[in-house]
């Protein structure tokens, strides 16, 4: 056994070894010969390049559900040899990564990859590719191309992403701006769609987990009213500005998307969950006995969800989070209506605990209108209106226990 084992692992480690070096190889092979072409001065050559802008539609993962764009440059004489997709949105998907990400320390690259690679990928995804080419004269391709090349080289070694200013998007709306002389921008924005959070809203209802961090993690800043350009952060507000502005633009469709539209599909559990918890705190003597179902169930959402919102608040470094209210108004201190209030032996520290967290919504209510106008209303509404009804019901053990 110890004979047969021993040479299959060493084959198997070497066959890993050759893999991993390949595929470093024709990485570097892809990125050597791309920069070699953005390096293309002579009019002929520039003029048989085709530039186009990759729409891939979203996901249904919470990575995937906004989307993604990337360029694609390729030779229309010599297409599948010279024919490269480039990005700024990949990352290290290691186990390390959720914590970095959540520190604000994620570290995300520029990358270069033949096409066939990138459309393969998406393919089995089973999502979909828009391509736009931007119809460009020889010079506006040199000015693109220096500016891709030295945008893609300061990003290759890594940069810190952040979810609306300085991601996949962002890059290519800079770059594309810069290069062609032109910022783009979205021209004809709705009162109710120019804020960061809105325009997220419509993807980040899909997934039920992904709506949830949104509503405990983007502060107030996600609730400022953006200008024209800061308001592309999105890969379908990109599409939208290219085709607002004056480059002249070609859409084709190379690869139908499978999933369907999924933005603005779910939310239902957590209404689910947001009027369970209403209606079985209700201080109505019918509906008293089944207070319990209300006290778990709070307990365990507001618990978990307050252990996620104060640790993000407290260890983040992103810009838009570390000024959320969502920390005081959830919390992990709401654990303690998994125990009923009958079997507290010490039950003025239960009424202490409950004094803190009045006082913490009362600082979220006052913050909310005041310093940190945040979209948060529903999950405040929801705290304050359960522990209004919880005082009401347990006004007389209240006053029991402080005269003691």
């Amino acid at each position: 056994m110890k004979f047969i084992f021993k040479p299959t692992l060493i084959f198997f480690l070497t066959l890993f070894s050759i893999s991993s070096e390949t595929d470093v190889k024709w990485r570097e092979k892809s990125e050597k010969d791309l920069l070699t072409i953005l390096e293309i001065k002579n009019t002929k050559q520039l003029d048989n390049y085709i530039v186009q802008l990759w729409t891939v539609t979203p996901g249904v993962t919470v990575t995937t559900a906004f989307g993604h764009s990337a360029l694609r440059i390729f030779e229309k004489d010599n297409e599948f040899k010279n024919d490269y997709y480039i990005d700024f949105g990949v990352y290290d998907a290691s186990p390390k990564f959720f914590y970095k990400f959540l520190r604000g320390e994620a570290i995300f690259y520029g990358n270069i990859v033949p096409t066939s690679s990138a459309f393969q990928t998406w393919d089995t995804s089973g999502r979909g590719i828009l391509s736009t080419e931007l119809i460009l004269d020889y010079k506006q391709k040199e000015s693109l191309f220096q500016e891709l090349k030295t945008v893609f080289l300061k990003s290759k070694e890594g940069y810190y992403y952040e979810n609306f200013t300085n991601n996949c998007v962002t890059f290519l709306r800079d770059t594309i701006s810069k290069g062609l002389n032109q910022e783009l921008k979205l021209t004809k924005i709705d009162e109710d769609k120019n804020t960061w959070r809105s325009r997220v809203q419509p993807y980040s209802k899909q997934i039920f987990w992904l709506n949830i961090e949104e509503t405990l993690l983007f502060d107030h800043d996600t609730d400022k009213i953006r200008n024209s350009k800061e308001i592309i952060y999105l890969p379908e507000d990109l599409y939208r500005a290219l085709k607002e502005s004056n480059i002249e633009t070609k859409d084709k469709v190379i690869l139908r998307d499978r999933w369907g539209n999924q933005t603005g599909k779910s939310g239902t559990i957590w209404r689910i969950i947001f009027y369970t918890i209403l209606i079985f705190s209700l201080p109505i003597a019918l509906i008293i006995p089944f207070e319990k179902i209300a006290n778990i169930l709070f307990g365990l959402v507001s618990g978990f969800s307050g252990i996620f919102a104060s640790a993000v608040f407290f260890v983040t470094s992103f810009k838009f989070m570390d000024e959320t209210i969502s920390w005081l108004i959830v919390s992990p201190i709401d654990f303690i209506f998994l125990k009923k209030f009958e079997n507290w032996n010490r039950k003025k520290i239960f009424f202490i605990l409950i004094s803190i967290r009045v006082i913490m919504l009362l600082a979220a209510i006052i913050l909310k209108f005041t310093l940190y106008k945040q979209e948060i209303g529903n999950l405040l509404f929801l705290s304050s209106m359960f522990y209004l009804f919880f005082i009401l019901k347990n006004k007389k053990n209240l006053l029991e226990v402080f005269k003691k």
